[in-house]
C-alpha cells in the first residue's frame, strides 16, 4: 500500500544580516501565529544576527500588537486546542523560565485569556538546549530566538538536530541562499516567506526522516498513492541469447555495454 507520512518538528527560521528585518518580522510573526502556532509547519524557533535580536524583539512585539490588538474576544486569536496541549505548552514556559530563558509576553490589552485557553504571544531569549522548549515541537505561540555571528554554526546547528519539516530562509544573499539549501535538509524550504510553499500545489510537500516520508500534492500526489504498473515486451530480434552461459568475452562485451547505458 503506497503510503506517506508527514508528521512536524522544530522548523527554523534564519533571518540573514542583509534582509530588512522588519518584513523578515512581520512574515514570521504570521507564520507563528496562524492558529496560534497550531500548525505543523509554523516556525519553531528563529536564528537572528547578533546585534539584531532587541531590534527583532521589538518589530515581532509590534506586529503582534497590530494583527491582534486584543486576545480575549478576539476570533482571530484562536484557543489552544485542549486543556492538556494547553497545559504543555505553559509548561515548555515554565521550564524555560526556570533555566533562565526571558519571557517576553505580548498582551497589547493586558487581558486575562487563561480561562479561554488562550496563551499570548510569547518570545523567549537566552535559550539553550537544556530547556525543554528546544527539544520539543511547540505547537503554539511560543518562538525562541537564538543569535548567531556565522551562518555555519546555524547550519551545523540543523543538522545536527532531527530533520525539520520546513525551513524558513531570509535572505537576498544568492550565495547565501545556495549555501543554506546545498547543507541542510528539511521536507520543505520556503525563502523570504513563511507557509506559502505548502499552498502550491506544483510542489510536493512532505517531512524526511523523523519529520515525514513521502510527499503529496497535485501530480506528486497522485503518483504517490498510484502504482505504475511496469511492462516489458522482448524485441523479436534481440541478444538476450548472448548471455547464456558459458560465459566467455562475449558476454564480457554484452555486460560493459549494458552497464554503460
Amino acid at each position: 500500500v503506497p503510503v506517506t507520512l508527514e508528521l512536524g518538528g522544530k522548523s527554523p527560521a534564519i533571518i540573514g544580516p542583509d534582509y530588512p528585518l522588519k518584513h523578515a518580522a512581520s512574515r514570521i510573526t504570521f507564520g507563528k501565529l496562524l492558529n496560534a502556532g497550531q500548525t505543523c509547519i509554523a516556525p519553531d524557533y528563529c536564528w537572528v544576527p547578533e546585534g539584531k535580536v532587541d531590534s527583532f524583539v521589538d518589530l515581532v512585539s509590534q506586529q503582534a500588537s497590530a494583527m491582534y490588538p486584543t486576545l480575549a474576544d478576539n476570533p482571530d486569536y484562536t484557543s489552544i486546542v485542549a486543556d492538556r496541549h494547553y497545559a504543555r505548552i505553559q509548561a515548555l514556559i515554565e521550564d524555560a523560565k526556570e533555566k533562565g530563558a526571558r519571557v517576553i509576553e505580548v498582551n497589547p490589552a493586558s487581558e486575562t485569556v487563561s480561562n479561554q485557553r488562550k496563551i499570548p504571544p510569547t518570545l523567549l531569549l537566552d535559550v539553550n538546549d537544556d530547556m525543554d522548549v528546544m527539544e520539543q515541537e511547540i505547537f503554539g505561540p511560543v518562538l525562541p530566538i537564538k543569535p548567531y555571528s556565522d551562518l555555519g554554526q546555524v547550519i551545523d546547528y540543523v543538522n545536527d538536530h532531527p530533520r525539520p519539516l520546513a525551513l524558513y530562509h531570509f535572505t537576498n544573499d544568492s550565495e547565501a541562499r545556495d549555501r543554506v539549501l546545498s547543507n541542510t535538509t528539511a521536507g520543505g524550504v520556503c525563502e523570504n516567506d513563511t507557509l506559502f510553499h505548502v499552498m502550491v500545489e506544483e510542489l510536493p510537500f512532505g517531512g524526511v526522516g523523523p519529520s515525514g516520508t513521502g510527499g503529496y500534492h497535485g501530480h506528486y500526489g497522485f503518483t504517490r498513492f498510484s502504482h505504475a504498473k511496469s511492462v516489458f515486451k522482448q524485441s523479436r530480434l534481440n541478444g538476450a541469447g548472448l548471455l547464456n552461459p558459458p560465459y566467455g568475452k562475449l558476454a564480457d562485451t554484452m555486460l560493459k555495454a549494458m552497464m554503460r547505458r
